[in-house]
């Protein structure tokens, strides 16, 4: 993946404006936690950060203020990997990112002097997979990270975190990204169709990572199981049918970590709940699952506008449970027994 300045990151708005304005008044946070969803760019905003602190055109008239220019050499390795002062630490091959790995890479070396940019930026993604030691470890060089260091976590589950070590991090909240904006970032670099990306950006809860996992292969089971749990709902199957739609919900075949799975799967029933609401608001036309239209059409009276309106109510705080790492079982349960 080619990763760009802040001007061509789709999304994300009031978070790089605010890092624009501290990169170009020199005052960028040497610790900075980077949270929100899954795959809505977080990464790309960490190397577009590191390429505005480090671009040596900043300020001319090829780059905004504070921002990078995106052509030259140093830009250039940066988004491909290849600069000397930006690293980039993740679990590779391991289960875990292990306290060696950390102290190889970040510890024993944050101290030095930049080889040959401004500062030399540390990236951790996601910052979750640390194991409690190498957290531990890194308390320290947070507390007083070196001058010429900065320092940024990127999580999609913040609250797994060590409380410590989120106190001691500036944190920046990323929110899903705009149906729109999915489908734009799925046609503009993936070079999907407008359509097929219309129909996965709908499905997508706002990532463009979840997106391309469901174009992979888990669209269909996802969508099944997002459509028995509002069979379930709607029928009025009482406690055990609701439960049973509940647990095909938070089980899945795929290679996903299980929030990862039932976030995406949860996107989904709000993606179906909003035709839901479409049909009943005389709109059909605007449907994202048109291929579902008569099987929604079925559903439709059971979900006035009032109950899709709870409906999402229900989705969004189960969304912010599991990013509170609640148990995807509990949280399928709970919503299974609310809409």
């Amino acid at each position: 993946m080619r990763f760009v300045p802040f001007s061509s990151v789709v999304g994300h708005r009031a978070v790089i404006d605010l890092l624009r304005q501290a990169v170009a008044r020199n005052r960028v946070p040497q610790s900075l936690l980077f949270a929100g969803p899954e795959g809505v760019g977080k990464r790309a905003v960490a190397i577009a950060l590191a390429q505005a602190v480090n671009c040596p055109r900043r300020g001319s008239s090829i780059a905004s203020p504070g921002d990078a220019c995106g052509e030259c050499p140093t830009c250039q390795r940066i988004a491909r990997g290849l600069h000397s002062d930006v690293v980039v630490l993740d679990r590779g091959d391991e289960a875990s990112i292990k306290i060696r790995a950390l102290r190889e890479r970040v510890l024993e070396v944050v101290g030095y002097r930049p080889f040959e940019a401004a500062r030399r930026i540390y990236i951790i993604d996601p910052a979750e997979d640390l194991t409690k030691e190498a957290q531990d470890a890194l308390l320290k060089t947070l507390e007083e990270p070196p001058a010429s260091a900065i320092l940024i976590l990127v999580t999609a589950f913040p609250d797994t975190l060590l409380a410590t070590i989120q106190s001691r991090c500036r944190r920046l909240r990323f929110g899903p990204l705009a149906e729109a904006d999915v489908a734009k970032a799925l046609v503009e670099r993936h070079g999907m169709d407008a359509r097929k990306a219309r129909l996965l950006a709908a499905t997508s809860g706002g990532s463009v990572g979840r997106a391309l996992e469901e174009e992979s292969g888990d669209l269909s089971d996802d969508r099944d199981a997002a459509m028995d749990l509002l069979r379930a709902a709607a029928k009025g199957r009482g406690v055990s049918g609701r439960l049973k739609a509940a647990s095909a919900l938070a089980q899945h075949g795929s290679k996903r970590r299980d929030r990862e799975a039932l976030a995406a799967r949860l996107a989904l029933v709000g993606s179906l709940c909003r035709d839901l609401g479409a049909i009943g608001s005389g709109a059909p036309q605007s449907l994202s699952h048109t291929d579902l239209a008569e099987t929604l059409q079925e559903l439709a009276p059971a979900f006035q506008p009032r109950r899709v309106v709870g409906v999402f109510d229900a989705l969004a705080e189960a969304q912010d449970a599991l990013e509170r790492n609640a148990s995807p079982k509990i949280v399928a349960d709970w919503v299974a027994l609310t809409i």
